[in-house]
């Protein structure tokens, strides 16, 4: 785009920037048309806004209709496709296989409280008997082996 003032030329290129639009964009396209109209083609003199007539306004909305077609139709035939797309999807299926995989993740989650609940009343009661129990003392182990020390020798008498 050739702007000839540096000040508007700077204040395009910094609504280009802050807009991120690229050279040969549409928008840069309708701005330089308003520029050749409101300076005046080259070879002719300024066009004043007042001596602007019916087949100016109608040439101008043309040339805004053209620079932006290419992107309108492309925007129609993008939503196109999306809504294809969106129709050939099942979403009540879909919702459907969400909500029975939600269910089953809750029933998981009951039986896991279920099997947890089990196991600490399982760990509870395995606690209780191993504190019931009493420990064999070495005294008991000591007498034991003398009593079958002495029917040791006893049956080894007596089977002589």
């Amino acid at each position: 785009m050739t702007i000839d003032n540096p000040e508007i030329r700077a204040k395009v290129l910094e609504w280009q920037k802050k807009n991120n639009i690229e050279d040969g964009d549409p928008a840069l396209a309708l701005l330089e048309l308003i520029n050749i109209y409101q300076i005046g083609a080259p070879g002719q003199g300024p066009v004043v806004a007042s001596t602007v007539d019916a087949d100016a306004v109608s040439q101008i909305s043309e040339a805004i209709k053209t620079s932006f077609l290419p992107a309108i139709d492309r925007l129609v035939f993008q939503s196109q496709e999306l809504q294809k797309k969106l129709d050939t999807l099942n979403l009540e299926g879909f919702t459907q296989k969400i909500e029975a995989y939600h269910e089953g993740i809750d029933y998981c989650t009951k039986k896991l409280d279920v099997v947890k609940k089990e196991s600490d009343n399982l760990a509870l009661k395995i606690e209780k008997t191993a504190s019931s129990i009493k420990p064999i003392t070495t005294g008991a182990v000591l007498l034991l082996m003398g009593v079958c020390g002495v029917l040791g020798f006893i049956l080894a008498n007596v089977l002589r």
